[in-house]
């Protein structure tokens, strides 16, 4: 058995985690809900379930608190992008799949889609976590395109950055659409950034024909 101090430490230190990730997740319903730019800390706090002072072990500052809480909500979105994906060796498939999940995204997770959306219109750009999301498959996905002899840009950098400020103005647009239209939308954005990696229209005509998950 644990001697006590031991006992002590881990139950202060699940106590710890549990306030933290209900300060996270009343910050992210603030966020879904489009009411963050007013909430005070009291406010947040008490939406937690949290004494006030608590909030100040956690966090520095209200920025802080929604910085982590947008960091949450981009990790369950890769996460359910990831799971939907699967093994997928193919680097040009897997980033075709990759674009259209993701603007389906907010019919199969409204509230983590609100939070990201919010986020990226709050800022007016996607900000750094979409671009990680983005930036390995598009990389890999640009690499087996020159391999194949395909003709793609040269500048991969301006790539990223142009395909993550796609990606984000046509998330921007999805989140207010029904369904069929989220696909419509996700799927004619999937077959222009194809193209500007170079990939050939009937590999592109392949790649959208395949069912999505």
């Amino acid at each position: 058995m644990p001697d006590e101090p031991e006992a002590s430490t881990s139950r202060n230190a699940r106590r710890k985690s549990r306030t933290r990730a209900a300060l996270v997740q009343a910050a992210q319903q603030l966020l879904s809900e489009g009411d963050d730019a007013d909430a005070s800390i009291q406010a947040i706090a008490d939406r937690a379930d949290v004494g006030f002072g608590s909030f100040y072990n956690h966090f520095a500052s209200k920025a802080e608190l929604f910085d982590a809480a947008v960091a949450d909500a981009f990790t369950r979105y890769t996460a359910w992008r990831d799971a939907q994906l699967g093994p997928a060796p193919d680097p040009v498939r897997r980033f075709a799949m990759n674009i259209r999940l993701t603007g389906r995204f907010s019919a199969a997770q409204p509230e983590i889609a609100r939070i990201l959306t919010h986020q990226i219109a709050a800022h007016g750009q996607a900000g750094p976590g979409l671009e990680t999301a983005l930036r390995p498959d598009l990389l890999a996905a640009v690499a087996a395109l020159h391999t194949s002899g395909a003709t793609g840009p040269s500048d991969t950098d301006v790539t990223v950055i142009a395909a993550t400020g796609a990606v984000a103005a046509v998330l921007r647009e999805v989140v207010r659409r029904g369904p069929a239209e989220q696909a419509r939308l996700a799927d004619a954005l999937t077959r222009d950034l194809l193209r500007m990696l170079g990939a050939p229209w009937p590999l592109i005509d392949e790649l959208l024909d395949v069912p999505c998950p």
